[in-house]
């Protein structure tokens, strides 16, 4: 007797601590953000207008969380260096 072999396919969310890529361009029109994690990623567009609202209601939450749990210590992350003509190839 032959066994069938079935494929599930499986669609999980991105797991955020694992997050290796965030995109972020705008124009006049459009703001958008661009998350990739893994082989899945999520997409963001706004308005600059509607961005802005976004950034002030996250800022008042963090406040009143701040408030309540004390401040978070947090910062940027680096910016990645990008390979120059110098580091490109063998060296000597």
């Amino acid at each position: 007797m032959e066994e069938e072999q079935k494929q599930i396919k499986i669609n999980l969310d991105p797991i955020l601590y694992a997050l290796s890529n965030v995109n972020i361009r705008f124009t006049e029109e459009v703001f958008d953000f661009l998350m990739v994690s893994g082989n899945q990623a999520r997409q963001f567009c706004a308005s600059p207008k509607h961005a802005k609202r976004i950034h002030l209601l996250l800022g008042k939450c963090l406040d009143e969380y701040e408030k309540k749990f004390g401040p978070l210590e947090t910062q940027l992350p680096e910016k990645k260096e990008t390979a120059s003509e110098e580091k490109i190839g063998f060296k000597k």
